[in-house]
C-alpha cells in the first residue's frame, strides 16, 4: 500500500462521519429551535404529553357550579391572579394555579386539627385529606395527576407552556380547590 492508497482508505472511512458532523453543526440551531415547541415526549415506556394530560383532567372533574341567573347591574370582569400571572408566564401561571389548590388542602387540614399543614408535602397533604374522607378515590387521582403537571411546570424547563396549557390548569385547579371549600358529603371513615 503506497501513500496515495492510504489517503484515498483514510478520506473514503471519513467521508459519511463528516458529512453528518457538518449536517448537524448546520442544523444545529434550527434543531433547538424546535425543542421548546414539542408538546409529547416519548422515550422506551415514558410517554409525557402536556396538553392530553390536562384535557383529560378537564374531563374527569365535574363541571363548575354555574352563578345564580340574576342579572348584574353591569357586566363584572373576574380574572383571578393565576390567569393574571399566565399572561406574562404561563409556567408560573400554572405554579400560582396549584398554590391554591394546597392553599385549599390546608385549611380543611387545619380544620381538621393538623398543625402546620403547609409544612407537610402536597402529596401528604392529599393523602389526609383522603383519609380524613374529605375527597373521594377519583378526587384523590385527580389531585395526584394535577400535582405531577405542576412537577412537569417546575422541572423541565425545556418544555414550551402555552397560555392555553395555563388556563386549562387554572380551571382545573379552581375546580379541585372548590370541591374541597363544597365538598361532598364525607363517607364515614378512611378510604382505602
Amino acid at each position: 500500500m503506497d501513500w496515495m492508497q492510504f489517503v484515498s482508505a483514510l478520506v473514503s472511512a471519513l467521508a459519511w462521519p463528516s458529512a453528518v458532523v457538518v449536517v448537524v453543526c448546520l442544523l444545529k440551531n434550527p434543531i433547538l429551535g424546535l425543542i421548546p415547541k414539542i408538546r409529547s415526549f416519548k422515550y422506551g415506556e415514558l410517554h409525557v404529553d402536556l396538553t392530553e394530560a390536562l384535557q383529560s383532567l378537564q374531563e374527569d372533574l365535574p363541571a363548575a357550579p354555574s352563578e345564580p341567573e340574576a342579572q348584574p347591574s353591569k357586566p363584572r370582569v373576574e380574572i383571578s391572579i393565576p390567569l393574571q400571572i399566565a399572561a406574562v408566564s404561563p409556567r408560573a401561571g400554572m405554579i400560582a394555579a396549584w398554590l391554591e389548590v394546597e392553599s385549599a388542602l390546608n385549611v380543611v387540614l387545619t380544620r381538621e386539627g393538623e398543625e402546620r399543614p403547609d409544612l407537610l408535602p402536597p402529596r401528604k397533604k392529599l393523602d389526609l385529606a383522603f383519609n380524613l374522607g374529605h375527597i373521594d378515590r377519583q378526587q384523590h387521582d385527580a389531585f395526584v395527576r394535577t400535582s405531577r403537571l405542576r412537577n412537569e411546570a417546575i422541572h423541565m424547563l425545556d418544555r414550551d407552556i402555552t397560555y392555553e396549557d395555563a388556563v386549562a390548569m387554572v380551571d382545573v385547579c379552581k375546580r379541585l380547590a372548590e370541591s374541597l371549600h363544597n365538598p361532598t358529603p364525607p363517607v364515614h371513615g378512611p378510604h382505602f
